[in-house]
């Protein structure tokens, strides 16, 4: 087998080279993602729902094309034009629009001419995640973007979204189980109270038993996705 030695290659027609072979073996060049690409540029930012600018706390790295990732800030995000410290953004669809930033907080700029990016996949993340106790006083285990747990009776909860939804066309993914699995009401399925239809802002559940009645469980698991 033959060695091709070398240390870059490119098309023909590219101004700078696409691919570098480095000393120690791996590979490099501007059509690969490094490790500062994958971690993005990470400041702070303030805006309102619906709002085309993003005042950031740091313009430094931060270019035109990149995706936005925040809470609120529609997935598919890019900067427009960044003048100073104000980022216009464009929404990848009006039909999911920006719901703005609850004050000031993390915003993560990510380059757009990569395989992969956080930017990218923003559809798939979870959006919203709750573990918690539903007998007695409800209690949150630990979450992630729910803000509290309202109890509504026997077996029935509204889980409170601390940033809202885009829509109420999101996908929620739900279990339940309690200690006592011998008996019926151990035996649980947590479901979407079809009587009351999920918001953007929250949705109702109700855990019932297998042989029918509502039931609180010890362990309940929501988590969202849009």
């Amino acid at each position: 087998m033959s060695t091709l030695s070398t240390t870059n290659l490119k098309n023909a027609s590219s101004a700078s080279n696409n691919i570098v072979l480095n000393s120690d073996g791996t590979v490099g060049g501007a059509a690969l993602a490094t490790t500062s690409d994958m971690v993005g540029i990470t400041t702070t930012g303030t805006n309102t729902a619906n709002s085309a600018t993003l005042t950031v706390g740091s313009a430094t790295g931060i270019s035109a094309g990149m995706f936005i990732v925040g809470e609120g800030i529609a997935p598919g995000t890019t900067v427009s034009t960044i003048v100073g410290t104000t980022v216009t953004m464009s929404q990848a669809s009006a039909a999911s629009p920006n719901l703005g930033l609850s004050g000031t907080e993390p915003v993560t700029f990510y380059a757009n001419n990569k395989l992969v990016t956080p930017g990218v996949v923003g559809g798939m993340l979870c959006r919203a995640w709750v573990n918690f106790n539903g007998t007695s006083t409800v209690a949150i285990r630990a979450a992630y973007n729910v803000s509290s747990i309202t109890d509504n009776g026997t077996g029935e909860y509204t889980v409170n979204f601390t940033t809202a939804m885009a829509d109420a066309n999101y996908a929620a993914v739900m279990t339940s189980s309690s200690n006592d699995q011998s008996s019926a009401t151990g035996n649980t399925v947590l479901d979407i109270l079809q009587t009351s239809p999920p918001t953007a802002s929250a949705i109702r559940i109700l855990n019932e038993t297998a042989v029918g009645g509502n039931a609180d469980p010890d362990y309940a698991c929501v988590a969202i996705f849009r």
